[in-house]
């Protein structure tokens, strides 16, 4: 059993990381710009883009903003997002600006706003043909609700492996790149528990990957904690994510000492229950991190236990899933040689008289019946 001290061991083991490759990453230059005809609710957008939950103001990022027949020049920009007013029904002239954006180049994104105030969403039908190809999203800059059921999944699929610089600079899409950071690495540490797990079933790999099993999961959760820093909004250093999340998250290392448990028990209960520590764990790490941003307050030790408890069936439905689908390991099968049989003397055919039929030894010279000459050799 482990001391709780041990939980000291994640900022040690924290030390050993690389972490500039993802520092980078979120430090990265990245600049949404919004373009459309007067009064669609580009500022609007933009707005709801900058405001923070955690605190309750306006995060300024680089954002550019243009009508359709301005002059600005949209090269710096990652991702043009085309706002429309979803309760007009004539977009000519935006559909002449798209394929002319279309034409150069840019990466495009199409919002049909103002989705709240439109009657008959049937009326839309006729104009999708104008974007094929294209990524579609709707919603309400008004609702922030309804920007993240649709705009905010559309945009971080617009920009692949920038997710990371895009919510350290517009808290709109924290939210939903934190979930996502929270999911992978979870899944990540369960699909590795499993395969961990398969190799212990051989008694004398077992230790090995157990002490392997330690040190790889707490990388993992150590990475998500300083990636949700960054995501969040935090600083880029790692003693100030830990400084402030420390004690956010301290109680979801808990499982650590259920895993260390569960060494050496795969054989007898079976790879699942390991496979659902790993990745409850670190769910649970993550949604307290992400409970602490959205409302500002620590989750209670009671709140904790309830969340590792639904993390845990969670796991446990993950774990299974993962193990119906992964082919189960088999020994190797070792070709022997097979022993060399002693050789059996070939029977010795008989020495048949030409003249009564009578068999004979083979040796004979004469037949025993008849008394004829043989002719066998």
């Amino acid at each position: 059993m482990v001391d709780w001290r041990d939980l000291g061991n994640i900022w040690t083991t924290f030390k050993e990381l690389d972490i500039r490759p993802i520092r980078e990453e979120a430090e990265r230059p990245l600049v949404l710009a919004f373009a459309g005809a007067a009064g669609v609710g580009k500022s609007t957008l933009i707005a709801a883009l900058r405001h923070s939950k955690r605190s309750r103001d306006k995060v300024i990022s680089p954002t550019l903003e243009t009508d359709l027949d301005a002059p600005t020049r949209l090269d710096e920009a990652d991702l043009v997002v085309l706002v429309l007013d979803a309760t007009r029904g004539d977009f000519s002239i935006e559909a002449d600006w798209y394929r002319q954006q279309k034409d150069a180049g840019r990466n495009l994104l199409v919002f049909y706003n103002k989705m709240d105030a439109l009657r008959d969403t049937n009326t839309l039908s006729a104009t999708m043909t104008t974007w094929v190809g294209a990524r579609v999203a709707f919603g309400s800059a008004r609702d922030a609700d309804s920007l993240a059921t649709d705009f905010v999944p559309r945009v971080i699929e617009s920009l692949p492996g920038r997710a990371l610089a895009l919510a350290r600079r517009y808290p709109l899409f924290r939210v939903a790149v934190a979930r996502d950071l929270i999911n992978d690495t979870s899944f990540a540490n369960a699909s590795y528990a499993l395969g961990t797990g398969f190799a212990e079933i051989v008694p004398a790999l077992d230790i090995p990957f157990n002490v392997a099993d330690m040190v790889i999961l707490t990388k993992n959760q150590a990475l998500l904690v300083y990636k949700l820093g960054l995501a969040l909004g935090l600083s880029t250093r790692w003693q100030d994510h830990f400084a402030e999340l420390g004690g956010v998250v301290g109680a979801g290392f808990v499982w650590r000492q259920i895993a260390r448990q569960l060494v050496g028990l795969v054989p007898v209960w079976g790879i699942v229950p390991k496979v659902a520590v790993a990745y409850a764990g670190t769910y649970a790490v993550g949604e307290a991190i992400l409970h602490w941003y959205q409302t500002g307050h620590k989750m209670s030790g009671r709140g904790m236990r309830e969340l590792y408890a639904d993390a845990l069936a969670r796991g446990r439905q993950v774990a299974q899933d993962l193990a119906a689908r992964t082919p189960r390991p088999s020994l190797p099968r070792v070709a022997l040689p097979r022993p060399a049989l002693p050789r059996l003397p070939r029977p010795r055919a008989k020495n048949v008289c030409a003249a009564c039929g009578a068999k004979n030894p083979r040796d004979a010279r004469f037949c025993s019946r008849c008394g004829a000459q043989l002719n066998a050799e």
